[in-house]
């Protein structure tokens, strides 16, 4: 890094690639974390609503088959403890008709079929005595079966319901005993198997995919199904399915022999309404998370590199100094090498100028018409010989350590007197001199002279960079037990560029002839050598304000 600005973008860019690296290692865990706690969850909860809906689905296949069973058990002992001439009578059919409610409160009526189908006798809502069967498909069953329990079927009444009927042999003829189940009391039970109320459907269907016992919706009993129907397997079996838009979880199982379907339904939306809200809280906590990484880093991340970059960049600073105090060392051995070399040549051209200025005075040269011309030419050359002399005495003062003189200096009166010394040349050129000073400010230990010799720089630059019609402000203030001084100018200022450099000798912005390049690298040496710091603010069309920082007192370790 070469300059500040090189040396932010380093750091900027450096605190980028920290902040990134940071995220990383903070976000993939806690979304690894976020994300197997909401899987392993999910996939708990849905295996649980297998295992209730199989065991539903289990439960409820058990109770219709032995449901069905018991009534067609109870027929059968009714069928075979009586016989036919003695349940033909009404009265005595009624009365075996209400003992068998007492135990199967399905029963809906009961009748008494002969061999050529007639139903000889009834007891029920309807009037079903004398109809005839013969051609029913459930008579022609039953006469092969013994027993039969048959699909739900409309009939006689015109109302879907279903029968069991039971075969008996007597003197060689065969008679049916049949009862018609009521299909409300199977409907009813299977609407309880439900795990939820929305989404939720349970029905049985036939072999053809004929709704037999529709669940919630009543008015497709015996509708044709879009069911795909399995094949017959044991036990029971379930899988999602996705239908109209839903996620759906069917339970099946094959009942009655395996002439009906058993189908329990149930949308998983309603049921893992628990996973949703773990889901959500896994969101929202991930949300706060990262909020809270992110304005974390981003706010360490800052003020670390903050403080990187500040001592970064007084480390560069540093570095600066060090490699300006080089080189006004080095330049300084150069100047007092040069300074010695012009000095006696120098000094032997001022002294024959002086000599050839007497002899045209003494000798009668004052008649050649060239007369005035070589008096002003050795004037001219007294003129250049001392303007050279001032630069060799400037650098001479440059490249020589001279000593400190350690006294109580009054900050304020020092100023007061480059005040006065300043003030003809800066109202000369309509340019305001003023003071600032803290009344109640410290002495310090310090040389006078030599700092008024900085003052008077700094102010001479001042003046020169308004040229007129400006304002210069001495300022005094105490910091840090010492003082420090403020010469602020509302000149044209400096770039950042021109900053860097001021310091350096012989770097100058004036015209040619108008100055040397020493006095602010002078200026900058002797406040180091008094233990202070000179630094320079300047911004292009603001002004220029210098800071000559001075400690309590200006004896270095290195002096005691």
């Amino acid at each position: 890094m070469t300059n500040e600005k090189e040396l932010h973008g380093y750091y900027a860019g450096l605190r980028s690639k920290f902040m990134v690296i940071i995220f990383f290692i903070a976000f993939i865990p806690l979304m690894l974390l976020g994300g197997t706690t909401y899987y392993y969850y999910s996939t708990t909860v849905k295996e649980k609503i297998r295992n209730e809906l199989k065991l539903i689905t289990k439960n409820r296949k058990d109770t219709i088959d032995l449901f069905l069973n018991d009534r067609a058990n109870c027929l059968s002992v009714l069928a075979y403890t009586h016989s036919f001439d003695f349940l033909k009578k009404k009265e005595n059919l009624l009365n075996s008709f209400q003992l068998s409610k007492r135990v199967c409160s399905a029963f809906q009526d009961m009748g008494i079929i002969n061999s050529d189908g007639e139903q000889v006798a009834y007891i029920g809502p309807y009037h079903l005595t004398g109809k005839q069967y013969s051609t029913a498909d459930w008579f022609k069953a039953v006469m092969k079966k013994d027993v039969y329990i048959s699909d739900v079927f409309l009939g006689f009444r015109k109302v879907p319901h279903f029968i069991i009927a039971v075969k008996r042999m007597e003197n060689g003829k065969p008679w049916i005993l049949r009862v018609t189940i009521d299909i409300n009391r199977i409907n009813h039970f299977m609407s309880t198997a439900l795990l939820g109320k929305g989404g939720s459907d349970a029905y049985i269907l036939s072999l053809e995919g004929i709704y037999q016992i529709s669940g919630a919706d009543t008015d497709r009993i015996l509708t044709k199904s879009d069911f795909k129907m399995p094949s017959v397997f044991r036990g029971i079996k379930e899988k999602e399915k996705h239908y109209g838009g839903k996620t759906l979880l069917c339970a099946k199982a094959w009942l009655k022999n395996n002439d009906w379907l058993m189908v329990i339904e149930q949308d998983l939306q309603y049921e893992l309404g628990p996973v949703v809200h773990v889901k959500n809280t896994v969101l929202l906590i991930f949300i706060i998370s990262s909020f809270i990484i992110v304005i974390s880093t981003i706010f360490i991340t800052r003020r670390v590199f903050a403080k990187l970059e500040k001592m970064g960049l007084e480390k560069l600073q540093l570095r600066e100094q060090l490699v300006r105090s080089d080189r006004l060392a080095a330049i300084g051995k150069l100047a007092s090498g040069i300074a010695h070399e012009i000095n006696n040549p120098m000094a032997v051209i001022s002294e024959k100028a002086g000599w050839i200025g007497d002899l045209l005075t003494e000798e009668d040269v004052k008649n050649s018409p060239n007369y005035d011309e070589l008096i002003k030419s050795t004037q001219d050359i007294k003129k250049h010989v001392q303007r050279g002399k001032k630069v060799i005495s400037r650098l001479m003062g440059f490249a020589r350590k001279e000593d400190i003189a350690h006294k109580n200096v009054d900050i304020n009166s020092v100023l007061d007197e480059t005040h006065d010394f300043m003030n003809k040349k800066a109202m000369f050129q309509n340019i305001a001199l003023m003071k600032e000073f803290q009344p109640d400010l410290p002495s310090i230990v310090t040389d006078g002279a030599q700092l008024q010799q900085v003052f008077i720089n700094i102010v001479n630059n001042a003046i020169d960079a308004i040229n007129k019609d400006g304002v210069i402000r001495l300022i005094t203030k105490a910091k840090d037990g010492g003082v420090l001084v403020s010469i602020v100018d509302t000149g044209p200022g400096m770039p950042k560029e021109t900053q860097t450099k001021i310091f350096d000798p012989f770097f100058t912005t004036k015209p040619v002839g108008k100055g040397t390049g020493l006095g602010l690298s002078t200026s900058y040496g002797i406040v180091e050598k008094l233990g202070g710091q000179l630094t320079v603010e300047s911004e292009v069309d603001k002004g220029t304000t210098f800071h000559i920082a001075l400690p309590p007192t200006c004896i270095k370790e290195s002096e005691v």
